[in-house]
């Protein structure tokens, strides 16, 4: 998990040219990457229970520049977490405030699903827009428009945003909002766990059955750690009697790969093969024939600073050879293991981006990300949805929705072995409710698509962590017990 916080990057603009899918004729776009994420403010505090209900949306954000235009109104809204069949319903403001009049051809509220892209869509536009419209030094103009989710349009993070076309039919882009699509509750209660993803726990409890029963619902799936040559050569956890000795669900086994001293460039050139080797073999004879999936954590956080086997900027290549022989040992020993190429959701003093140290889809199953509540710690909607887009230092994925875009773009699905919230920071029930949201969401197999999470239920620094038992966080305590 993090410990410190790494230096953010300033944001940067950058233009694109788009090209208009034949159902949205724009002619070519200079894509305005505004400096600041849209925040969104809630009235409820959560999302909308009640499906029939109209999700109010304001794609709004105080001196925001967008070409000779300007945003200005404040952005706020009772829900981002939308329903097919709901209407999603969004406001925007734009300001001449310039000394020349703005022609503009379109003014638009558009939204593009998971996996399109602001230079080629595919494009959801809010209805109506505006048309030919000339805005005089110090005039504004409103648009309001809406659009119902429909029964087919993919599910999970959806980005919102206010576009206009000006006289050049040059396509200018406000800054972005994220909110969810999910499927209708069946019976106007939320369905938890039922959705198609793995919901699972580390900690206490876990392998008892206790946490389940507290929860009231079956954990899919557990994680533990064997983080250090001896744990990793042994896996007394899964030994008769031991605390996974009897579980028959999947397991998310952390594995550290390397120790204090050692370096991942003899780890690429087989120092470390038979270890490795024989840690494999006694995993995989200790597991058995049991009937879940074991997914092997190797190297997990290694973007952090604070294990043996962080990856620096020096390590990237060598890490990538030692990760192809492990995947190969891995296949030859366990192959019905999945490998989980595990970040922390942001860098911290690697001096690298993450994503130069990926080794490819070949050589992995699965797209991981540890997500606490820190950096930033969230409070409220608005937080929430600033931080979904967010990128690091280094320009790699820190938000949630960020990451599951990269887990796409490689075509892996994405696990979240870690998340929980942070009692030093206060206790968070939007957290555990954005977080849901976001599972229900995205939740399935296939790439991009959220394949099992787990919380981090573990008694450790201070109860930091832990929602039960003896928890510092009762509020969202209560909140997952209901929810999950």
């Amino acid at each position: 998990m993090v410990r410190t916080q790494s230096p953010t990057s300033s944001e940067r603009q950058k233009t694109v040219t788009r090209a208009s899918p034949p159902s949205f004729s724009r002619g070519q776009l200079l894509r305005l990457v505004a400096s600041t994420l849209l925040a969104f403010s809630t009235a409820c505090g959560g999302p909308l229970e009640d499906t029939s209900a109209e999700a109010l949306v304001e794609v709004t954000q105080a001196a925001e520049t967008s070409g000779a235009l300007t945003i200005t109104q404040a952005a706020k809204a009772t829900s981002t977490s939308l329903e097919r069949g709901q209407t999603l319903s969004a406001t925007v403001t734009y300001k001449n405030n310039g000394t020349t009049a703005v022609t503009t051809k379109n003014i638009v509220l558009t939204s593009r699903a998971p996996g399109g892209s602001h230079a080629n869509g595919p494009f959801y536009d809010l209805t109506p827009r505006i048309t030919g419209r000339t805005l005089q030094p110090g005039e504004s103009v409103t648009l309001t428009a809406t659009r119902t989710i429909a029964s087919t349009d993919p599910l999970g993070t959806w980005e919102l945003y206010p576009t206009w076309e000006d006289s050049s039919s040059v396509w200018r882009d406000g800054a972005s909002a994220a909110f969810t699509v999910a499927t209708p509750n069946s019976g106007g209660g939320d369905t938890g766990t039922a959705g198609p993803w793995l919901s699972g726990a580390s900690g206490v409890g876990v392998a008892s059955g206790s946490f389940a029963t507290w929860r009231g619902s079956a954990v899919k799936i557990a994680a533990t750690w064997s983080d250090n040559n001896t744990a990793a050569a042994n896996f007394w956890q899964l030994d008769s009697g031991a605390e996974f000795g009897a579980w028959q669900q999947s397991l998310d086994m952390a594995v550290g790969a390397i120790d204090s001293g050692e370096t991942w460039a003899k780890a690429a050139t087989g120092t470390y093969d038979a270890r490795w080797r024989q840690s494999l073999t006694t995993l995989k004879n200790k597991w058995g024939s049991r009937p879940g999936t074991v997914y092997i954590r190797f190297a997990h956080e290694m973007n952090g600073n604070w294990y043996p086997w962080k990856v620096t900027a020096s390590d990237a290549t060598s890490f990538i050879a030692a990760w192809k022989r492990y995947r190969a040992l891995q296949k030859e020993i366990f192959p019905a293991a999945k490998l989980v190429f595990n970040v922390n959701r942001e860098s911290v003093s690697s001096g690298i981006d993450w994503r130069k140290t990926f080794p490819g889809a070949a050589y992995v199953d699965v797209m991981g990300v540890d997500y606490y509540n820190q950096y930033p710690y969230v409070a409220d909607v608005a937080t929430w949805n600033s931080s979904l887009l967010q990128t690091d230092g280094y320009g790699a994925p820190k938000g949630l929705a960020k990451h599951l875009e990269f887990a796409k773009s490689v075509g892996l699905p994405l696990s979240i072995s870690e998340w929980s919230g942070n009692a030093d920071n206060g206790d968070s029930v939007v957290w555990i409710e954005q977080m849901h949201a976001f599972f229900k969401a995205n939740g399935g197999t296939g790439a991009g698509k959220l394949l099992y999470e787990c919380l981090f239920n573990v008694d450790r620094d201070n109860r930091r962590w832990i929602l039960n038992p003896n928890t510092r966080m009762p509020n969202s305590a209560a909140r997952y017990q209901q929810l999950f």
